[in-house]
């Protein structure tokens, strides 16, 4: 099969199915690393942030995601309940914020073309809110559930909707002509990037361990379960690029080369996070192969289509190499508690798939990409997504560092705020007190009033 052209692909056939093998195979790659009774305690809580989450994302989320959709293609019929885009500047669709439409999937956005790009966008909405969730597993419940939630209804849709909704990410390439906009094929940056910098400063504000200078691989309890939840994220992201999501419309792609790309990548990353392994404790380590077969995965879905083979191996080499560093910093030096690794999964991720795009792009494909190109009078395919050193400039570069900061300031804002409201300097504080108020009217009945305590007046 050729390179794809197809505009306006918002039809959809039932291939969306095999993403939703992404959220169970990452469920299962975690719980690879958690101790039984840990992983029992977490599973009612992490079920109830997915069930919350998608609710919010049906609610809400799709809406401010979506809800503008019809922007990107105007003549599209199919996408007329998608039709409002709140903008910065009014009457400027190329800076928008959010979507406006669509709350509910309901009214004008009651139809089949809307309910399969609900259906198609709702497995990576979940994955987010899973690594956000179990990444908090050592926290409370409450805390896991409040931000997963978050996350689903309107932490990553707002991103999302800057990237892939018709947002001012998206239109970088027409607004401030930065090369072909943010490119981001399979949402690295939403999956992986911004959830790891959601549970950052949580973490780094719970109460942490002391630091150490142990080098040893991560803890594995079930290594089959961890490696077979890795395999099923890759086999379930190949099949849900298959489904040609709405944000790729457009864009000459050859999906036969990307699935390629990908699986190269994943390789590359499991040879060099053994090799890591066996350098360190002479001997290889199963947990560490699947969480390193998740980072080269992770470093792929932004930059696969686009990069030759041999430039795929390299960023997934280089993918496999940095999880175990970045992961050894994360606990030692950060001491931070992370279940599920998302920190350096989210570094790992972002940061060689930046590299991999801007250094290794081969500009064969990607032409077309957040439309740019496509609605002059004569569309001739030209340059598609290159590196720096075939555009001969940063324009990309540019752009691909402004989405990354963006959307990782936004990630670290909800997260801190988050983290503050659970920190245990003011939850502690609040809990105390209202434990006082709770016991002191039954206490002043026998004994009389109580003294005020050191700090509490009126």
């Amino acid at each position: 099969m050729g390179p794809t052209t197809d505009i306006l692909a918002t039809a959809i056939d039932a291939t969306w199915v095999w993403g939703y093998l992404l959220p169970i195979g990452l469920l299962l790659l975690t719980w690879g690393g958690l101790p039984p009774a840990h992983a029992r305690r977490v599973a009612p809580a992490a079920a109830t942030a997915l069930a919350l989450a998608t609710l919010g994302y049906w609610a809400v989320g799709f809406a401010l995601h979506l809800g503008g959709a019809q922007a990107v293609y105007p003549q599209d019929a199919s996408l007329q309940g998608l039709d409002a885009l709140f903008s910065i500047i009014p009457g400027d669709s190329g800076w928008g914020i959010v979507g406006l439409a669509g709350f509910f999937l309901s009214g004008a956005a009651e139809q089949s073309a809307v309910f399969q790009l609900f259906l198609t966008y709702l497995p990576l909405v979940a994955s987010a809110v899973l690594i956000v969730t179990l990444a908090l597993a050592h926290t409370r419940r409450w805390l896991m559930v409040v931000a997963g939630t978050l996350t689903g209804a309107v932490i990553m849709p707002v991103a999302a909707c800057w990237m892939w909704g018709s947002g001012w990410l998206a239109h970088l390439g027409d607004t401030l002509g930065l090369g072909y906009g943010f490119v981001d094929f399979g949402g690295s940056t939403l999956v992986l990037w911004l959830p790891g910098l959601i549970v950052l400063p949580i973490l780094l504000l719970q109460p942490r361990g002391e630091s150490g200078d142990a080098v040893e691989s991560p803890s594995t309890y079930a290594p089959l379960v961890a490696n077979v939840g890795a395999l099923l994220m890759g086999l379930g992201w190949l099949g849900w690029s298959l489904s040609r999501p709405f944000h790729i419309a457009g864009a000459i792609l050859d999906w036969e080369h990307t699935a390629i790309n990908v699986l190269l990548a994943m390789a590359g990353a499991i040879v060099t996070a053994q090799l890591y392994a066996w350098l360190v404790e002479g001997k290889p380590e199963t947990l560490l192969a699947a969480l390193g077969l998740a980072a080269g995965w992770g470093a792929a879905l932004s930059c696969a289509p686009f990069l030759p083979p041999w430039g795929a191996l390299i960023t997934g080499l280089l993918a496999g190499l940095a999880f175990p560093f970045l992961h050894y910093a994360v606990r030692v030096y950060l001491r931070v508690c992370d279940a599920a690794s998302a920190t350096a999964l989210a570094l790992t991720s972002g940061l060689v798939g930046l590299v991999g795009l801007t250094l290794l792009a081969s500009g064969r494909w990607g032409f077309g990409w957040n439309g740019v190109g496509l609605f002059a009078e004569d569309v001739v395919p030209s340059l598609g997504v290159a590196s720096v050193f075939i555009r001969g400039d940063a324009q990309q570069l540019s752009a691909q560092l402004t989405g990354l900061v963006a959307v990782g300031l936004w990630g670290l804002l909800w997260g801190g705020i988050i983290g503050i409201i659970a920190s245990p300097s003011l939850m502690g504080r609040w809990s105390r007190r209202t434990q006082r108020l709770s016991v002191r009217p039954s206490q002043e009945l026998l004994l009389g009033p109580a003294p005020a305590t050191q700090g509490e007046t009126e």
